[in-house]
């Protein structure tokens, strides 16, 4: 993949995170009109007001500090901060509730969500494996297997309908199972990266690993929980660890 292809590829991205704050902003706009809005509803809607101003800025700085470096990490990087937008589908989710729709469009957002997180969880393991040598003429391989990896996961796993959960999206079948395979899978992109600071004694490379983790960290909470005290720490963790992540990237890849 070259640097023109890559960063067309991210600018493809950000227009798709652009088209969700569109389809957030209709949706809450519509959810008001529809009549008053609970107080634990709007704490919601406002944590995924900030999930998708945290990720759209965070995509946009980054793009521009790396659009010129080869940097396969923070590509990936960049892919999960993407994934983290499909969040803000649970806005949709809720306002067919109000609206009582047919169910099963509430299938199909419950889908479109998963098949973010599931893009992100394996955006993380690709760029962990960058980080120990991947060639990087081999990204779009990657990235199309990771995308197709998700759609097919989201496609196949069963919904149920009858079971909404407190986090605005359906009750996921084998959801015990997935979660334990995410885990292994994000922990093992992060373990990259501390293995390859052991391996060639980089602090840079152990700084980017704990930066990833707290990013990580961050949009777990941000996804299943719904107290703001929690919420104000999950944020926190977004920032400092991208902030960590990035500066760090930069920095190694300055002197590469």
């Amino acid at each position: 993949m070259t640097i023109d292809t890559r960063n067309k590829t991210i600018l493809a991205g950000i227009s798709v995170t652009v088209s969700l704050i569109a389809v957030f902003l209709f949706a809450v706009v519509l959810m008001y009109r529809h009549g008053p809005v609970g107080t634990r509803l709007t704490a919601v809607l406002a944590s995924l007001a900030g999930e998708l101003l945290f990720s759209i800025s965070a995509m946009i700085v980054l793009y521009f500090s790396f659009r010129k470096t080869k940097s396969p990490e923070i590509f990936f990087f960049i892919i999960f901060l993407i994934s983290m937008s499909f969040d803000s589908l649970k806005a949709s989710f809720e306002l067919i509730r109000i609206l009582d729709l047919p169910p099963y469009y509430g299938v199909l957002i419950t889908r479109a969500v998963y098949f973010g997180r599931f893009l992100g969880t394996l955006a993380i393991l690709a760029g962990g494996l960058f980080s120990l040598g991947a060639e990087y003429q081999r990204m779009e391989i990657y990235l199309g297997v990771a995308f197709l990896l998700a759609f097919t996961l989201a496609a196949a796993v069963t919904v149920d309908m009858t079971q909404p959960e407190p986090y605005l999206l359906y009750n996921m079948g084998n959801v015990r199972e997935l979660g334990i395979v995410s885990t292994l899978f994000l922990s093992f992109g992060v373990f990259n990266f501390v293995l390859y600071a052991i391996q060639n004694s980089s602090r840079d490379h152990l700084l980017i690993a704990g930066g990833l983790a707290l990013v990580i960290a961050g949009r777990e909470i941000l996804f299943f929980v719904q107290n703001p005290i929690v919420l104000g720490v999950a944020f926190l963790l977004l920032v400092s660890g991208t902030t960590l992540f990035g500066e760090r990237t930069h920095v190694v890849h300055l002197w590469s």
